[in-house]
């Protein structure tokens, strides 16, 4: 049935998150099978040369950087150095470009981002300083959380980590609104200057910015703070590149164009997958790392779940926010620059580093509204970003790339977005040659992807490359649904990773790593279970 040699695993998806959790079964002695419909690894990850025009220019289609993945212990413990993995640390990550020829930038030292502040207005200073001691008292905790099974949580280092925050109960104040209070109106009544308003409104664009409760997004300032933020040498797909070698080197598999559209069972329990080609292949677990939504509503044959379970795996939310992604990428023949607002810096550092917001705050609430009605918002708020300023390998000698994101454009316009694809992409590139000299002049090829382009690209419904929207009704043991939390699923044989589950998407391969150690300890499990029985 299937292939000659049978899996003790198959782990459908050669992204991070697949191939981290291959490496460490592999390392553990399993026969793993890592089975990807595209021709390379990378999922949301990959570094590829895309664009026709532009052979020696590579984009990074999916993720650009790094940030929960530096608080894990997963490139120590697969000793991904040894497999080509550099890691480049950014010390200003953001930066706001004001129209005026100003700039601020979020650095990874709280204390210099608010002395940058104090320039500007002293009390918005003293402000941030109250948030990011709020947040890094709360990173004591989140952390040892994020890097845990949500169902199994790591209570020795959530309980040391407790034991520090209780250290300083002045700090916490901040955090009391999290959880009730919209993020625009906790920015708007803490913070005055246009700036650092801007800033706080464009790096955690997780959730409709008005809405109640979603204050809460604001945490990943502290994750800049506590771990830094990174990007790889050579791309995001460089992180994939090095888990393959480390996963083949282990004796893991690879089969490319392999395309799953169902799931076997056998006596109730999963048993293998199905191809589009008919073929099937056979496992003794199956770890999807694709949209959870997918695999258990269209993959599972019908009435394996329970009738309360179906209809909670249809209300997972994939577009409740209204809102989903857009992407640039442009290949240059030459250097772009930021004279102005480079020219006015005080300081070393190089504006053609960090990922850089042009847009407002007012601009952002005005984004999520108007991508509640259903239309393309004018300015699309995003963050624009050269990946040559910080790695050159990745086009040419002399030249750029240049990499467009948002997560604030319809996921349900009132026009086609074949319609809309082109003008909208346009626009943003008109806006940010206001700030970029050269991003027009210097264009050799470009690509513009919207929601449903990739949608179509990562088979992810809706264009969500969060997989599951990340609210925070969907985080923890609520992701991707209550009863499929914690890596492995109520189907035997069944387990799910990827961004939509615990913690969430972003570069992180903490769902790889805990779904790997999700099927061990089933395994250990059910070996104990039969060494007993067979003693009897």
């Amino acid at each position: 049935m299937g292939l000659d040699a049978v899996a003790d695993v198959l782990i459908v998806g050669a992204g991070h998150n697949g191939l981290t959790a291959g490496c460490y079964l592999a390392r553990a002695g399993l026969r793993v099978l890592v089975v990807e419909a595209a021709d390379a690894v990378g999922g949301m990850t990959s570094t590829r040369p895309v664009l026709a025009r532009a052979p020696g220019h590579l984009v990074n289609e999916g993720a650009m950087d790094s940030s929960l993945w530096r608080t894990t212990t997963i490139a120590r413990d697969l000793q991904l150095d040894r497999f080509g993995l550099r890691e480049l640390e950014i010390d200003t990550p953001y930066a706001y470009l004001d129209p005026d020829g100003s700039s601020l930038c979020i650095h990874r030292d709280p204390v210099r981002t608010a002395d940058e502040i104090r320039r500007f207005s002293p009390t918005d200073a003293r402000a941030y300083l109250d948030l990011a001691h709020a947040l890094d008292t709360a990173m004591n905790v989140v952390v040892p959380y994020m890097n845990s099974n949500p169902m199994r949580p790591r209570a020795g280092g959530i309980l040391s980590g407790a034991l520090k925050s209780a250290r300083h109960p002045g700090r916490v104040g901040p955090l009391t609104q999290f959880l009730t209070t919209s993020q625009a109106e906790f920015i708007d009544t803490r913070f005055r200057d246009r700036r650092i308003k801007a800033l706080l409104a464009a790096v955690p664009c997780f959730a409709p910015i008005s809405a109640d409760g979603t204050a809460w997004v604001l945490i990943y300032f502290g994750l800049i703070h506590r771990s830094g933020v990174g990007r790889f040498e050579g791309g995001t797909g460089a992180i994939t590149d090095a888990l393959a070698r480390c996963f083949t080197a282990a004796g893991g598999q690879l089969r490319f164009g392999t395309v799953v559209d169902g799931l076997l069972m056998d006596g109730g329990r999963v048993a293998g997958v199905r191809l589009d080609t008919g073929e099937q292949v056979t496992a003794g677990q199956v770890i999807t790392t694709n949209n959870a939504k997918v695999t258990l509503s269209q993959w599972l044959p019908d009435g394996v779940l329970s009738d309360e379970l179906t209809r909670r795996v249809h209300h997972i939310p994939t577009a409740s926010t209204n809102a989903s992604s857009f992407k640039i990428d442009v290949a240059l023949g030459g250097r772009a620059a930021l004279p102005t607002h480079q020219a006015n810096r005080r300081d070393d550092v190089d504006l053609r580093k960090p990922a850089l917001c042009l847009t407002s705050f007012d601009d952002h609430v005005a984004a999520w509204d108007a991508c509640a009605r259903g239309e393309v918002p004018d300015p699309v708020a995003g963050f624009a970003i050269l990946p040559t300023g910080m790695d050159p390998t990745q086009a040419p000698d002399g030249q750029d790339t240049f990499w467009f994101w948002s997560g604030i454009t319809p996921a349900n316009p009132t026009r086609p977005w074949s319609e809309l694809v082109g003008p909208t992409a346009d626009r943003v590139l008109e806006h940010a040659a206001k700030y970029l000299d050269g991003l027009s002049d210097l264009q050799i090829d470009r690509r513009q992807q919207s929601p449903e382009d990739i949608a179509a690209r990562f088979r992810s419904p809706d264009g969500n490359v969060y997989h599951v929207d990340p609210v925070a009704t969907r985080f923890g043991p609520l992701r991707p649904a209550p009863g499929f939390a914690g890596y492995r699923t109520p189907i035997e044989g069944l387990f799910i990773s990827g961004g939509g589950t615990h913690p969430s998407a972003g570069i992180c391969g903490i769902p790889g790593q805990q779904a790997a150690r999700a099927v061990l300890r089933t395994r250990r499990r059910a070996s104990v279970t039969s060494r007993v029985r067979g003693g009897r």
